[in-house]
């Protein structure tokens, strides 16, 4: 007998709703590791926060010399990924001097996106995790198994979908009610409301980046949620078979 109490491989009832459930979470979980792992690899690369600081805070903007990017930007990724405990930055005056780049508040900020950073980390491990075991426990009941749970995968694919889109809709019509608002669920404080004129964190990080760096993740994260679409249908056509 299979696990589902029923013989010749045919799931009964619980099983039939089991299978479905375990797809449902397989594709939340899956998504969640793919969007996860999308920020945390954007956010902890030096050269990629490099490149688009020069792109969106060029040293004209800024007043940091071009030549310091790479290592500012390697900088600003190891204290993200937690490879380094202290965000102060020193550029070296004309007469020698060492000079601090950013104020106390915008380090207590930047710490606070670094414990976002964290947490999104784990989560990734986590939603990894879970999705290997959810696998291989829907893989370890057969095609009969896989076909049901491609019932559940349909459903949460498609909620996940209006979810999206309703994201992409805000973005698309009020990027700074979006913005303000993940601000202000995110951190407990108000040192994210900086003044460019004042403070090098927000000149050297402007809002055009973030819309950016939004539109390239979004755009990765896509291309992954169509690969494992495609990866998924056709392992439900061949259970068919």
């Amino acid at each position: 007998m299979n696990d589902s109490g029923v013989r010749g491989g045919s799931p009964g009832e619980n099983g039939l709703a089991a299978a479905r459930i375990g797809g449902a979470i397989l594709t939340v979980c899956l998504t969640l590791f793919l969007l996860t792992g999308m920020i945390w690899g954007l956010a902890t690369s030096g050269d990629f926060l490099e490149r688009e600081m020069i792109r969106f805070a060029p040293p004209e903007r800024t007043g940091i010399p071009l030549e310091v990017y790479p290592s500012l930007g390697a900088h600003l990724a190891d204290g993200l990924a937690g490879r380094k405990d202290s965000f102060q930055f020193y550029l070296t005056g004309a007469d020698g001097s060492r000079l601090a780049c950013f104020h106390e508040y915008e380090l207590i900020h930047l710490a606070d996106c670094r414990g976002l950073i964290r947490l999104d980390g784990i989560v990734c491990l986590i939603c990894l995790a879970c999705s290997l075991l959810c696998g291989g426990w829907l893989a370890a009941g057969g095609w009969p198994r896989l076909r049901e749970a491609w019932r559940g995968t349909g459903l949460a694919a498609r909620l996940t979908g209006i979810l999206a889109a309703g994201l992409v809709l805000w973005a698309a019509v009020n990027f700074d009610g979006l913005f303000i608002t993940f601000h202000r669920m995110a951190f407990q404080n108000d040192y994210w409301l900086l003044n460019p004129r004042t403070d090098l964190l927000i000149r050297l990080m402007p809002q055009a980046m973030f819309v950016h760096m939004g539109l390239i993740g979004g755009g990765c994260f896509a291309a992954g949620m169509g690969l494992m679409w495609i990866g998924a249908r056709m392992l439900h056509r061949r259970s068919l078979k």
